[in-house]
Formats: C-alpha cells, structure tokens, sequence
C-alpha cells in the first residue's frame, strides 16, 4: 500500500509537469546510472537557458523532474532532453533487473516558441507546442550508460522526427557525491528542420529574416556534466551544466548564425526528494 502511495504520488507530479505551458523549460536527460529501486524522487530545478533552440538571450527556467523506480528495476522518469531543445520527455523502461539492457516508450512534449527576446525572431510566426511519441532503447552497465531514442510528432505540428544518442559515465565519490559526465548528438527530419530553422513566406510573419530551407541531417553535439550530493537518505543538491553546438543547417540558419548563437549552454540547481 506504501508503494502504491508513492507511485501515485509520482504519476501526479509527471501529469502536472506534462501540461506545462512555457513558463517551464526542461533540464538535459537526468543520468540513469545510479537506480534507486523501489523509491521515488522528485526534484525542482532552476537555471538558465536559451529562449528558443539556437538563441543567443537567455532566460530563467522552473523544471520539475522526477522519478520513480520499481524493485524489480522498471522506471517511469519525467526529465528533459540532453541538447538545446526545450521538451518535457516521459519515459517507461519495461526491462527488469535481470538484464543490462533498457526498452520502452517515450511521449515528448516540445514547447511552443512565441514571446523571445529577439525582434526578428520574435516577429515570425509562433511555432505552437507539440506533441512526441517513440522510444528509446540503451545499454546500462551500472557506471556506463548507451541510449538512442526515436520519437516522431504526432500533434501534426512539425511533422518530423527526431533521433537522439547518448552516452553517460557514473562517478561515484563518495558514498554522498557522485559525478556523470555525458555526450550527446541529435539527428532530425526535414519537417523538424524546416520548423525549427526554415524560414519562407509561411512562417516568416513580420521580420526580415532572409529565406532559408533548412534540410535533415546531425543537428547538433555536445557534453554535459551533472554532480550529485546527498545530505542525508532524502534530501539531496543535483547541480547540472550542459553545452550543446548546433550543426549543419542548424548552424547556418539565420535564427542561429545572424540572429543567435551556435555555442549553447544550460546551467541548473535543483533540489531533490527521495523516499
């Protein structure tokens, strides 16, 4: 009954973080390498990040987070994406203990971009928020973490689909601190691209940005490191700066090379609660 309790518990926080609206943007994807089975944690995180994917303003973000593991090894996690983007990502990993491997499905929910700091960007029509279904599989060996995720819009906003890589190594300390370090590159479709970083006579509203066709391909790389540190069984700091370098027609794209910048950059403090 206690579990029961917790899991609920949990499941109320992800639907609530799951229908936020722009006022909340998301960390990078927590690390996964240490698993608590059988608790639950939930965090509340605030930093900085760009305004839209490819800014170069940045602003204040609120993101809440959490998780909850069962004994067996299966988890439902709310994080976010491990690059610029500003997505909520609930995942549900089906595998058990017995295996190193992870599998299950993702639904992604991506923010609208209206309301940014940048005239000229801000004078394009707004792009609305959208809506991911897909996947993700990965290998954990308790310290090493390999993961790709696949997910594809289905709220027929950008009507593309976006790939993901990631890779997290666990350094644990000690017995109260731990440090991961990661690396992340992300692939997306034309229809991704063209929604993002395109600008025509569809979407170009009121600013002066010159036509662009912005096509597939490696969108962006980049690295992370995430610290850990536990006051004591519940309470606990996670401290969190991810660089992200838009790419190919990422990069070039006037959003990114006139109007922002390709070197992007998270930092996060968040405070977490474990039980």
């Amino acid at each position: 009954m206690n579990k029961l309790k917790h899991l609920v518990s949990g499941l109320a926080l992800l639907s609530c973080a799951m229908t936020a609206t722009t006022a909340l943007a998301y960390t990078a994807d927590i690390p996964e390498e240490v698993e608590d089975k059988g608790r639950a944690t939930i965090g509340l995180a605030v930093g900085t990040g760009p305004d839209y994917e490819g800014s170069d303003d940045y602003e204040t973000t609120v993101a809440p987070f959490g998780r909850y593991s069962w004994a067996n090894g299966r988890y439902l996690m709310l994080a976010g994406t491990a690059n610029a983007e500003k997505a909520a990502r609930l995942k549900l990993n089906l595998m058990t203990n017995k295996t190193n491997w992870r599998l299950g499905p993702i639904l992604q929910y991506r923010l609208k971009r209206d309301d940014v700091d940048n005239r000229q960007v801000d004078n394009m029509k707004e792009v609305d928020a959208a809506t991911e279904l897909g996947g993700f599989i990965g290998y954990n060996t308790g310290k090493l973490a390999l993961r790709g995720t696949f997910v594809a819009d289905v709220s027929d906003e950008h009507n593309g689909s976006v790939g993901y890589l990631n890779a997290d190594y666990h350094f644990p300390v000690t017995d109260r601190f731990a440090l991961n370090v990661g690396a992340h590159m992300t692939w997306a479709s034309d229809g991704y691209m063209e929604t993002y970083f395109g600008v025509d006579r569809r979407n170009r509203g009121t600013s002066n940005l010159p036509n662009y066709k912005a096509s597939s391909g490696i969108k962006d790389t980049g690295a992370s490191v995430v610290a850990t540190y536990m006051f004591n069984q519940n309470w606990g700091l996670l401290g969190l700066v991810n660089y992200t370098r838009m790419l190919n027609d990422a990069e070039d794209s006037p959003l990114v090379n006139d109007e922002g910048d390709e070197n992007q950059v998270k930092a996060f403090l968040a405070v977490t609660y474990s039980w």
